[in-house]
């Protein structure tokens, strides 16, 4: 929008407003204590039952350090367990608890509360366009990535 001043006309300041939205009504409404990242771990090991730190990055698009970082912090808070890999000592494999599995299925409504707080306000044809837009937004920016890595 041309019109509008800087810097709300930029798509990064808007982009870093709507995060800071999202992590407040997170907190607010699904948890103070798991974040919408460790929420992402739990619901990948729910779907694949176990993986390795390096699954992880892939599926919840993180790099290794913050993984690393956001599985020892699960595993201290007892969500998840972690084990090294028969056969391949440099493998961790990740994999949920009693207490990470009652989580996941605690949080989950309140991750659709979540969603429908940030966007209970647009029509449905806002809400699939905002959702389309993002996500063509990160599928250019995978592609530019995996085009630079091969460079």
């Amino acid at each position: 929008m041309p019109d509008l001043p800087e810097p709300q006309r930029h798509v990064g300041n808007l982009i870093r407003r709507a995060q800071q939205l999202h992590l407040a009504t997170w907190a607010r409404v699904a948890s103070p204590d798991i974040t919408s990242a460790q929420y992402s771990i739990l619901a990948v090991l729910d779907r694949l039952g176990e993986a390795s730190q390096r699954e992880l990055c892939d599926e919840v698009d993180l790099d290794r350090s913050t993984i690393a970082d956001l599985v020892r912090r699960m595993e201290k808070a007892e969500l998840i367990t972690r084990r090294r890999a028969e056969g391949d000592a440099r493998r961790n494999v990740v994999t949920l608890t009693a207490h990470g599995a009652a989580e996941r299925t605690r949080l989950a409504p309140l991750v659709v509360e979540v969603q429908r707080e940030l966007t209970g306000h647009l029509d449905a044809a806002e809400s699939t366009a905002l959702f389309q837009g993002l996500w063509a937004m990160l599928e250019g920016a995978g592609r530019d990535r995996s085009s630079d890595s091969r460079a």
